[in-house]
């Protein structure tokens, strides 16, 4: 039986997901320069000239500002349409080479993973975002592993959690401001990593 249409009411206006958006930039912005845990539903009220009610008609607490801002830019930096053809190795080597563009995401998961030590609200709602960006991750890497013939012995889940991590891990690092390599070399490495992988063991 099809479903009935939304209602109208049930549809955020233009206006609403304008407002939506600059909260979440700038609760987003907030976090990394003042620190979650420095920051207020009032002060992000404050820098986009809204009123704290206005702010709890879109989210029902800080935590919840938290998780959106941190999916949301997870989706921009990483989750748009990649250019080009290629395999695997070739869409990751693109992202890779693109890594120091996504340095605000990694400064955001890194004040987020701060804010779960501490506030089990935003632990258990960052949680629930990570699984089920994971899930979505997971199901398109094991329909690439179908379609491009990767060795289907290897483990995309694990491969997977792998990437995520070392992309993590650099937020740690440019917190503590070391010298990472240069965009290149990290695209040489991954391609090369996953070429290794790009064929069934017979064919290689």
């Amino acid at each position: 039986m099809p479903r009935p249409p939304a209602s109208p009411a049930a549809v955020p206006s233009a206006k609403a997901r304008t407002t939506r958006a600059a909260l979440v930039q700038s609760a987003g912005e907030l976090f990394v320069d003042e620190g979650y845990g420095a920051v207020s539903v009032r002060d992000v009220a404050r820098d986009t000239g809204l009123t704290s009610g206005a702010i709890y008609g879109h989210f029902r607490n800080k935590a919840d500002l938290l998780v959106a801002a941190l999916s949301d830019r997870i989706s921009s930096d990483l989750e748009s349409p990649s250019h080009g053809h290629g395999g695997l190795s070739d869409y990751l080597a693109r992202q890779w080479r693109a890594y120091r563009a996504r340095r605000g995401m990694r400064a955001l998961a890194v004040e987020a993973a701060h804010a779960a030590h501490v506030d089990d609200e935003a632990r258990r709602r960052l949680g629930e975002m990570q699984e089920a960006k994971l899930r979505e991750w997971s199901a398109i890497y094991r329909s690439v592993q179908e379609e491009q013939g990767i060795d289907p012995d290897v483990d995309m889940e694990a491969l997977l959690i792998l990437l995520w991590s070392a992309e993590l891990g650099l937020g740690i690092l440019e917190a503590w401001d070391v010298e990472l390599p240069k965009p290149a070399t990290w695209a040489r490495l991954i391609k090369r990593v996953l070429e290794s992988l790009e064929s069934h063991p017979a064919e290689r």
